[in-house]
């Protein structure tokens, strides 16, 4: 019978050889749904800021850049405005944002700070990295974007956020810590040959998603700070980290079960 609940590890996991062994022991589907309430967790203070940032961009910027873009109409993969161009549109801070150009002015991004460029035929395109990718305009019956219709998408952006960010994040990041799992529990496997002892893989697997709990956990704590540690640094820390705890509950379950035979004969 199960000595703690689905929420204990969350604590517990941190000190407590009584959780692993439990775990091993009596726990059957509960580890695979503890992860799950673990990665909410894990992920609740990084969505709730990225939430944050969202609607303070949508209510803050987006009025302010959306009210200077004319009427834009896009015809069998050409861009046409209701206005002369080139139309310079600038953030909040003043600099150049978004470019729209049909006079073949600007061609590319280069020398300017813009994260948007329309020309006549394509879309510009800056990420965070700075790199530029180029996309024909759709070659489609004429459509046209207002003022009207871009606070539309913009609303409809902010809702698809609110409601269905998280379940995919949790679901991404619920693939990605399984893998992690199944390598840190083939990992335990090896130690334990090393010890000459033995458990079913399942039982590993099991210690392991209890062992992620430690850097789970300070991995979401770690995003919110404002200098984090380098990558290079953090990610080779958190699996010395998840690899100790997971010897942690290896050596408590196998020194138990020792005791229990000793206890027995």
């Amino acid at each position: 019978m199960r000595r703690y609940s689905i929420l204990h590890p969350l604590w517990m996991a941190f000190y407590s050889g009584d959780i692993y062994d439990d775990v091993a022991r009596n726990w059957r589907i509960q580890p695979f749904l503890y992860l799950i309430i673990l990665l909410a967790i894990g992920w609740l203070p990084r969505y709730t800021q990225l939430q944050n940032a969202v609607d303070d961009w949508m209510t803050q910027e987006a009025p302010l850049i959306i009210d200077q873009i004319p009427v834009i109409t896009i015809s069998e993969g050409q861009l046409s405005t209701s206005v002369n161009t080139p139309v310079l549109v600038h953030d909040q801070a003043g600099q150049v944002f978004l470019i729209i150009d049909a006079t073949g002015e600007y061609t590319s991004l280069d020398g300017t700070n813009a994260s948007l460029l329309l020309t006549k035929t394509d879309i510009h395109i800056r990420d965070a990295a700075s790199n530029v990718q180029t996309q024909p305009l759709p070659a489609g019956p004429p459509e046209t974007l207002t003022q009207e219709t871009l606070y539309e998408i913009a609303d409809f952006i902010r809702s698809l956020i609110n409601s269905l960010l998280f379940p995919i994040l949790i679901i991404i990041s619920y693939i990605f810590r399984m893998g992690q799992v199944l390598i840190y529990a083939l990992l335990g496997r090896h130690y334990l040959t090393a010890l000459r002892k033995e458990l079913p893989y399942r039982t590993l697997v099991h210690l392991a998603i209890i062992a992620v709990t430690p850097s789970v956990l300070l991995d979401g704590l770690h995003d919110l700070m404002e200098t984090p540690f380098p990558t290079w640094l953090w990610w080779p820390a958190c699996f010395l980290l998840s690899t100790g705890y997971l010897v942690f509950g290896i050596r408590t379950v196998t020194g138990t079960e020792e005791e229990q035979n000793n206890i027995q004969s």
